[in-house]
């Protein structure tokens, strides 16, 4: 297991509906941020926000194939970095079209989750079909439970079962700057709730109707956000790159230190 998992989150803009161009400048952001990095600092997983090759569009015609091109991506810059890479893209699989977050490891090796809860306010869930299940990654010995922007609002779904069940709570989201204290208020009760870090890598710029200033977040089992944040005005304006060391023996400290997980309300999800 490694002890140690740093993670850098890319809080960057999106040009609207251009997933080509959003791939290449993804791709120069991270490796020139990566070859900036000391070797002791260098990303174990790079976080990109929800839709981060097209902007949070209902246009279904920008939904890939399962084994699409920004899948393919992730794959290549996951390999080339050493790094896994996390972020969402709008699929279509067998005949629906999911908000599938994919979590690609250096070795190719793919899972992928389908948001939850669709956000109805914009008519997301006209368009596109809600997942079914939970999705944990293993992955250098941690257990990482993947989460999409307006799942952040429902702690029954991301709730922690067991002792073991994750060690970090990964949401990667177009959350706008309208409603960016709720944001920030849910990703603190998800981490002390859960007693396990919670990330949530936010975007910046416009859409044709929001605009994002980004507010990204890592916070830890007790509620403190952490971190380093290194601007970068190439990634968009208010853009750049959070960084933090993630300790798991400092986790397993407070949970023996502190089990409120055994005194939790059993429940079944239907």
């Amino acid at each position: 297991m490694k002890e140690i998992l740093n993670v850098v989150v890319c809080q960057c803009g999106v040009v609207w509906e251009n997933p080509d161009e959003n791939r290449l400048r993804l791709r120069s952001f991270i490796e020139s941020y990566h070859q900036r990095c000391r070797m002791d600092t260098r990303p174990d997983l790079i976080v990109l926000p929800e839709f981060f090759c097209t902007g949070f569009t209902s246009n279904t015609s920008l939904a890939e194939e399962p084994e699409g091109l920004s899948l393919r991506w992730m794959r290549a810059l996951a390999g080339s970095t050493g790094a896994a890479v996390a972020g969402s893209v709008p699929v279509m699989d067998g005949g629906n079209v999911y908000n599938r977050m994919y979590f690609t490891c250096p070795d190719g090796g793919t899972v992928f989750y389908d948001k939850r809860h669709l956000f109805r306010m914009s008519g997301e869930n006209d368009v596109f079909t809600p997942g079914d299940r939970r999705c944990i990654v293993e992955y250098l010995g941690w257990r990482i439970c993947l989460n999409v922007c307006y799942d952040l609002r429902f702690p029954v779904w991301s709730r922690r079962t067991s002792e073991y069940d994750y060690d970090v709570l990964l949401n990667v989201a177009s959350w706008p700057s309208s409603r960016m204290t709720a944001a920030s208020i849910l990703v603190h009760a998800r981490a002390v709730e859960n007693q396990a870090w919670a990330v949530f890598c936010n975007r910046v710029g416009e859409s044709p109707d929001d605009n994002y200033c980004g507010g990204s977040l890592i916070v830890d089992f007790k509620g403190r956000s952490i971190g380093e944040f290194c601007s970068d005005d190439t990634t968009g304006k208010d853009g750049g790159f959070l960084h933090a060391a993630l300790d798991i023996r400092d986790l397993h400290r407070f949970r023996d230190k502190f089990p409120a997980w055994m005194d939790a309300d059993e429940f079944l999800l239907k």
